[in-house]
């Protein structure tokens, strides 16, 4: 799945928790569940962190969550001493987003051996790439090209039903003023 469909699965998970727009959590949810792919920042430092490998994994996800999570408090901790969030809760809402992250990422499609090392969520105990095509044999790109039209045209319904129905603005969540009150 693209970027912009990860971040908004992350935000709308964070709503799904309960928390309403303007909180912290439904942003920090949204930026865990787009962060597995920074991973092109690692690529610039080795050619060893190609995208979809080691922060797609499980064990990688998790990795990234915990980095995500500790700096997060950091920070917090710096900002409104101490952080109104708890390490342990930055760290579940992490492991959240980072969850739909891979979850979303079962419908890309492998499409040549190169792909053989992309998406292996349970390496280094199986090494299975999740990938719609490999889950399900007969399953074209087409159709994983209509999964994601159909997915993206729903999150974007969802959010803009939220927004024009409820008055629920998504763009509250970047103010800082509402995040912990």
């Amino acid at each position: 799945m693209n970027g912009p469909i990860h971040f908004c699965t992350g935000y709308l998970a964070g709503r799904a928790l309960g928390h309403r727009e303007h909180r912290f959590e439904p942003l920090y949810v949204a930026v865990a569940a787009y962060s597995p792919d920074f991973d092109f920042l690692l690529r610039k430092v080795s050619p060893l962190f190609a995208h979809g490998v080691w922060t797609h994994t499980a064990v990688g996800m998790t990795a990234v969550a915990l980095t995500l999570s500790a700096v997060t408090w950091a920070v917090l901790a710096l900002v409104y001493r101490p952080s109104p969030i708890a390490f342990w809760r930055l760290c579940a809402l992490a492991l959240l987003g980072g969850a739909t992250h891979l979850a979303l990422d079962a419908f890309t499609y492998y499409e040549s051996a190169a792909d053989a090392t992309h998406h292996m969520y349970f390496w280094p105990v199986w090494n299975f790439p999740w990938h719609i095509n490999t889950m399900f044999p007969g399953a074209s790109y087409s159709l994983r090209v209509a999964v994601e039209v159909v997915y993206s045209v729903a999150v974007a319904g969802v959010i803009l039903f939220q927004w024009a129905a409820r008055g629920r603005n998504p763009l509250r969540a970047l103010d800082p003023r509402g995040w912990f009150r």
